[in-house]
């Protein structure tokens, strides 16, 4: 809808037949002129009546009433108004930093009643985490034997988890390098200031791999103010069948979870541990409960300035009354 931010100004239309009337002087002809200081130097040149310029004529009146109606309208600012939109005050930086090494295709996760591979679990819950950060900036780094900015920092919730949607096992390594991964997320995040910054580390494994140890990434996560949570991957038991009939193993013998815990609780994070999907879900959902995000703070209604049409116009006008004017003149 359109609207004036100032209509008060509209008081001022009249302004001009007050000055005419209470100020004006009386010409030769009985006519009425304004009282101007530099008269005798104008009072020489010689105009023929018209609608611009001589006799006070009807057209002459309406062309200059217009005139003055645009400006009027120009300084009242008319202006476009949209529907309300949600807005907040500062988006989180929040990360997501999942292992895609070889061990994550360990199928000892049951979605539907069907053995499905940890990462296709992590993938789907994550997307539906991932849906309700409306307000957040979210980023996705994956590792293995090495780490990639795979998604970074974006308030495109969409394309964030499409993108994560296409992760598959082995694209960065069958190592696990969790010091790189971490390295990598921290310095994702000190390019795009905020007041919150946050990481979700998702591995099976141990750190096996990368430049950066585990220790250092704590340290700097430190310095940083970034709070980690860290999600332990893998069941605890899984039965197979064998040659000497079904069996029960531990496939998670690799998952580090004291490292895990030392990463989370050093950071003021916390470390969960994900045996199956429902566990899985429940984690996401107490960390969407610790980090809220930041949506619907305030409303506001997006403004577009409207008073460049009518002064335009006013302007275009005054230019073509002179040229008139001056045409007039030399008639």
């Amino acid at each position: 809808m359109t609207g004036f931010e100032w209509p008060i100004l509209f008081l001022l239309l009249p302004l001009p037949w007050f000055i005419r009337k209470f100020f004006g002087v009386q010409d030769r002809e009985g006519g009425e002129a304004l009282k101007v200081p530099f008269f005798r130097e104008v009072s020489h040149i010689k105009f023929r009546k018209g609608i611009f310029i001589g006799s006070f004529s009807k057209g002459r009146l309406i062309y200059l009433s217009l005139i003055w109606f645009l400006l009027v309208t120009a300084l009242a600012r008319p202006q476009w108004v949209g529907e309300v939109v949600s807005a907040s005050s500062e988006a989180r930086n929040l990360i997501m930093a999942v292992d895609i090494s070889g061990s994550m295709s360990m199928d000892d996760f049951v979605l539907g009643n069907k053995y499905l591979d940890r990462l296709s679990v992590v993938k789907r819950v994550a997307d539906e985490f991932i849906s309700k950060r409306t307000g957040d900036r979210v980023g996705v780094v994956a590792f293995g034997t090495n780490s990639y900015l795979y998604v970074p920092l974006t308030a495109d919730i969409d394309t964030a988890r499409e993108l994560l949607s296409e992760l598959e096992i082995g694209f960065a390594g069958e190592l696990t390098s969790i010091g790189d991964a971490l390295g990598l997320s921290l310095k994702s995040m000190q390019e795009i200031p905020s007041e919150s910054k946050v990481i979700i580390l998702l591995s099976d494994g141990t750190s096996n791999s990368g430049n950066i140890n585990v220790n250092q990434a704590i340290n700097l996560a430190r310095k940083m103010g970034v709070k980690i949570y860290t999600i332990g991957v893998g069941a605890y038991t899984k039965t197979i069948r064998s040659p000497f009939g079904s069996q029960k193993i531990n496939p998670s013998t690799d998952l580090d979870e004291e490292s895990l815990k030392e990463i989370a609780s050093s950071t003021g994070g916390e470390y969960f541990r994900a045996y199956d999907t429902a566990e899985l879900e429940k984690i996401y959902r107490k960390i969407d409960e610790l980090e809220p995000s930041r949506v619907d703070n305030f409303y506001v209604r997006p403004v577009r300035e409207l008073f460049f049409f009518p002064l335009g116009l006013a302007v275009i006008l005054s230019i073509l009354g002179v040229f008139f004017a001056l045409f007039e003149a030399r008639r």
